[in-house]
Order: C-alpha cells, then sequence, then structure tokens
C-alpha cells in the first residue's frame, strides 16, 4: 500500500475509534456490575417460533440466509444487532432510501413484528437454529493482504482484529456474514443510503468510516479479507 494511501486513511481511522462505542466522559470508572446468570429464553424463543415463518420465505428455515431472495444469513449474528436492526427497518431509519431497493423490501417484513417484545421472541428463535453453524459459501475474490491492510487502519478499531465484533463498540461480528451482503452493506454507506437518518447514530459513525474506502475494489479486497478469518 502506498504511504501517501495510509497518511489519507490514519485520520479518518482515528475518527472511528473516537466515535465508535458509547461517549461517556466520567473520569472515574464505575464499581464492576454483577454478573447476571444466562437469560432462559426458551419461552421467548417458542413464542418467536410462530413469527418466524414469514422470515422463513427469504431468509430460509434454518437462518441461513438466500442469495437468491438477497437475504443475508442472521443465525451467526449477535441477538442485539439483529434487534438494532429490526427496530431500525421497522421505525424507517433503514430501507427508507429510494435506491436502497432490497432495504425497501425489507422493512414491509419487519413492521410484520408488532412490537419490541415481538422483535425479541423473534430474535430468540433465530438464535436456537442451526444456521448459526453453517459457513457462507464465498463469492468474491479480492487481494486479501491488500485487504488486511485496509482492515487494520479503519475496521479493526471497532471490529476487532477477528472481526468478531465488540458490543461495547456497537460493532457487530462481521466474520460469518454473507461476503456479498457486507459488499452491498459498505457501498450502501458509501453511496449514502444507509447512515444518513439522524437518529441511526451507529449507523452514522460508520457511514463516515466507509467513506474512507476508496473504490470498489478496495471494498472487494477488504472483504476478501474478512472472508479469509472466517475460514480459520
Amino acid at each position: 500500500m502506498k504511504l501517501h494511501t495510509l497518511s489519507a486513511i490514519v485520520p479518518l481511522a482515528l475518527v472511528m475509534l473516537a466515535s465508535c462505542g458509547p461517549t461517556d466522559t466520567a473520569t472515574t470508572d464505575p464499581a464492576p456490575a454483577p454478573v447476571a446468570a444466562p437469560a432462559d429464553n426458551s419461552a421467548l424463543a417458542a413464542q418467536g417460533k410462530g413469527l418466524y415463518p414469514t422470515c422463513a420465505a427469504c431468509h430460509g428455515q434454518n437462518a441461513e440466509g438466500m442469495k437468491a431472495m438477497n437475504a443475508p444469513a442472521l443465525a451467526h449474528q449477535e441477538p442485539w444487532y439483529l434487534e438494532r436492526q429490526l427496530n431500525n427497518f421497522r421505525a424507517d431509519f433503514r430501507g427508507a432510501h429510494p435506491n436502497d431497493t432490497y432495504g425497501a423490501q425489507m422493512a414491509p417484513m419487519s413492521k410484520t413484528l408488532a412490537n419490541e417484545e415481538a422483535v425479541k421472541a423473534v430474535v430468540a428463535y433465530i438464535k436456537t437454529l442451526p444456521g448459526n453453524g453453517m459457513r457462507p459459501v464465498a463469492t468474491i475474490t479480492g487481494n486479501i493482504d491488500k485487504g488486511k491492510d485496509y482492515y487494520n487502519m479503519i475496521c479493526n478499531a471497532c471490529h476487532g482484529p477477528g472481526a468478531t465484533g465488540n458490543e461495547a463498540l456497537n460493532s457487530p461480528m462481521l466474520i460469518g456474514s454473507d461476503d456479498w451482503y457486507m459488499v452491498r452493506q459498505i457501498d450502501n454507506f458509501r453511496k449514502d443510503m444507509r447512515g444518513l437518518h439522524p437518529k441511526d447514530i451507529y449507523g452514522g459513525q460508520m457511514h463516515t468510516i466507509a467513506k474512507a474506502i476508496p473504490d470498489d475494489q478496495t471494498v472487494l479486497d477488504v472483504t476478501a479479507y474478512i472472508n479469509s478469518l472466517g475460514q480459520k
């Protein structure tokens, strides 16, 4: 990677590190909270099972995703992120841009979930499905070495060195995601189709960072590198 390219990206990477996650400026550390026992979501998942057939038509019976339906895998993703995105669609924070064709398809589907309890229920059911262990098939190619350089500069600070995500920084897991879906969403951010709603705080942060990716080939390179992490 050329030095002048890196020097242009470093300030944006620093912006990302400063902007992702909470903005609490307190100078004293709070006392550690007691560790809660894992919640039993079996009753919630049972409720969600009755809601999931609407989702299965596109995302698959096991939430494994279906490229032919432009519907990504869901089962691998963290519950907090799935809940946030469903609620974003329900509130028209996502899928409202006239050029976001596939987001516009998802928005009305999300609104079949009547409230946040229904959202939590369907997500709890998704997390019981065996699609969680399915590895997406790579569909794109790119320069993994170049992608690693860009990933470490502009993605690593929030999404982590293994692309496993960081809830504390509001950054979702990337490994296990369909590569074609990652490419589409990065492009949506870069092309101002996602992350511009004033209430989509974390989408707005990602929108800013995505602008640091200079071209379509680099998007493919970064995605190819993330794919390589998922194969280890």
